[in-house]
């Protein structure tokens, strides 16, 4: 189905997620030692399939540069199977097969307005829809769809998207930003913003906008 254009149709049922993941095809190299760095690109990423740390574990092993004993506990905390829509997805509203056979802005039709059309979506969702909670520095009646237009690699494009595939990407995506004592970092970082956030029990400094990138991108919650 083409959701690209508007429509009055209304969906049958609430689209679902391709059941489990589809191994991505892009298979890259194992990094021999180490972590992954901090300002690893997309194409170097490690590993076979998309994944994720949360915010605790992966900020404990960059911060520590990698030592053994903390890479095991991150690769013990590596949630695979992780596979979500990319930002050009969200912002083109185009089906990516190993998510779903339905794009992304359906799910969010079903979800908050009835199944309406794409652009009354995108006319009325609100990043206070995405974020009840805020999304500091961004005001909360910004249009989302705005904002993805506006620029694709933005602070609140790259938030948005993460939320967005954690609410809708289904298969391990949303557990990827949850605290072991059932927190949903993601929503804490929105609220707390750059150089404020810190994951729980964190010795560090305050996360940077960057830092922020830097873990949405290297644990695939953005692409």
């Amino acid at each position: 189905m083409d959701h690209s254009s508007d429509t009055s149709q209304q969906p049958s049922a609430t689209p679902t997620p391709v059941a489990g993941a589809v191994v991505s095809q892009r298979r890259r190299r194992f990094i021999q030692a180490g972590v992954v760095p901090v300002g690893l690109t997309l194409a170097s990423r490690p590993v076979m399939a998309w994944h994720c740390n949360t915010t605790s574990a992966w900020g404990s092993a960059v911060l520590r540069n990698g030592g053994a004993s903390v890479q095991a506990r991150a690769d013990n905390a590596v949630l695979s199977n992780t596979e979500c829509w990319t930002i050009s997805n969200w912002v083109g509203n185009t089906v990516r097969s190993q998510v779903s056979s339905s794009a992304p802005w359906s799910f969010v039709a079903a979800y908050w307005f009835s199944g309406k059309s794409y652009s009354y979506c995108k006319n009325n969702l609100t990043v206070a829809k995405v974020y009840p909670g805020g999304l500091k520095n961004v005001s909360p009646t910004a249009k989302v769809a705005d904002l993805f237009a506006q620029s694709s690699s933005s602070y609140a494009t790259m938030m948005l998207v993460a939320r967005l595939n954690t609410l809708f990407a289904g298969h391990n995506v949303a557990q990827c930003v949850v605290s072991s004592t059932g927190e949903d970092m993601l929503i804490k970082m929105a609220s707390q913003g750059p150089n404020v956030f810190k994951p729980n029990n964190s010795s560090g400094a305050a996360w940077t906008s960057t830092d922020f990138y830097n873990y949405l991108k290297d644990n695939w919650l953005i692409s």
